[in-house]
């Protein structure tokens, strides 16, 4: 599967997500918990992170053992790679870190099977 260097590329259907669904990951040994995601996809989500944590988070971080939490979707471990961060500017910079929250484009890189036909089950049935 081609790789999607940037939310221009998304080639997989998006379902919009209300307030009850979130990730949970690691990332350089730091554990996020609670994190809202806006919509989600068989290749991806995008979440909504507080500005304070961007640094985290630049395009091309893995984030590991992420799960994603709603009574619907699997709770299998996934893979990702920071694929896009929008509203964040590093401090010093012109409107550094202005933003109370900051958006992030998610790729999910691998999950195991059950977890991928549970998701492509879960998107069909949302988008039929």
């Amino acid at each position: 599967m081609p790789s999607m260097t940037s939310h221009v590329n998304r080639r997989d259907i998006r379902v919009a997500t209300g307030p009850g669904f979130a990730i949970s990951f690691t990332i350089k040994g730091h554990g996020f918990r609670g994190i809202r995601i806006m919509n989600l996809s068989v290749g991806g989500c995008f979440a909504l992170l507080e500005a304070r944590t961007a640094r985290f988070f630049l395009p091309g971080a893995v984030l590991e053992d992420l799960v994603l939490h709603h009574p619907e979707l699997p709770g299998g471990p996934i893979v990702a790679t920071v694929a896009y961060v929008l509203g964040y500017t590093p401090s010093g910079a012109p409107g550094g870190e202005g933003a109370d929250q900051v958006g992030m484009g998610l790729q999910f890189l691998a999950m195991d099977a059950p977890t991928r036909l549970a998701l492509e089950a879960w998107v069909g049935a949302a988008t039929a």
